[in-house]
């Protein structure tokens, strides 16, 4: 072997025993670099296999994707490194193959990145639970728009009407009466009258409790005389002797809704 041939293959087991060190150094201290790009692959993986309808659809199907990755990179950079492991497949295997279905929308790609970057996370991963996959993928965004109101207030004041007829026949009003405090005017009316249905979703999900037990402290109940709802309602009654009662709640997070809240809603 000549002199050259000596150095290059001194050179070659250099390079080779610093790749195999990286490799090494990364399963048992893995980077937020590797994980990013690793699970920048599952999504690759994952979403382009994913059909698309024409170069339109095929444009904006990448440009969602880049900042999905992007915005999951991010999210994984600011785990602190003590805290970085690799996430359980059982977690980050479900929440890509879920989010193919729904990288379109803003709040989805917010709420799986969260998700995913939790996974990465020492100090998060034990409230982390498998069904945040399947939550987030019934949440429409009018309830992640209620959610996103638990990062001001814990709770917010709730009313549920009756009618009470002379025979004492109780008729109950389909909507419940919301007010969000100084947020309310983030909902229009339009909105206000789909939060009923939201609030069940939610409640059936697990992640919001309408409690009656305990009541808004220092809100006055009255004050939904004046809610447009309660004078729609208050239309309705047949007679003068007709009564209206308002059953007073509080909406609050369930002790699962608030660990799903402090790992999806960043």
């Amino acid at each position: 072997m000549n002199e050259f041939e000596n150095n290059l293959s001194k050179e070659v087991a250099k390079v080779t025993a610093e790749s195999a060190k990286n490799i090494a150094e990364d399963i048992i201290r893995p980077s937020s670099i590797s994980i990013g790009n690793n699970l920048g692959l599952m999504v690759d993986g994952v979403m382009g296999w994913l059909g698309c309808w024409g170069e339109k659809q095929k444009l904006l199907q990448k440009k969602y994707i880049d900042e999905f990755k992007q915005e999951l990179n991010n999210k994984i950079s600011n785990v602190n490194k003590e805290n970085l492991k690799e996430p359980p497949m059982n977690i980050v295997g479900p929440a890509i193959e879920s989010s193919k279905y729904f990288y379109e929308e803003e709040y989805y790609r917010d709420m799986y990145s969260s998700l995913l970057a939790a996974a990465c996370d020492k100090s998060k991963i034990d409230n982390v639970h498998p069904s945040y996959t399947e939550i987030i993928k019934q949440i429409s965004p009018l309830d992640a728009k209620v959610l996103n109101m638990f990062k001001y207030h814990n709770t917010y004041p709730l009313a549920i009407l009756q009618m009470i007829d002379r025979n004492n026949k109780i008729t109950p009003c389909t909507q419940y009466l919301f007010f969000f405090k100084e947020l309310d005017k983030e909902f229009d009316l339009l909105e206000h009258i789909k939060l009923t249905a939201s609030l069940d979703n939610l409640i059936r999900l697990g992640i919001i409790i309408k409690n009656n037990n305990v009541v808004e402290l220092n809100h006055n109940y009255d004050e939904f005389n004046e809610h447009f709802l309660y004078k729609a309602f208050s239309a309705t009654k047949d007679s003068s002797e007709d009564e209206i009662k308002t059953l007073p709640y509080r909406i609050e997070l369930t002790e699962f809704g608030r660990r799903f809240f402090s790992i999806c809603i960043s």
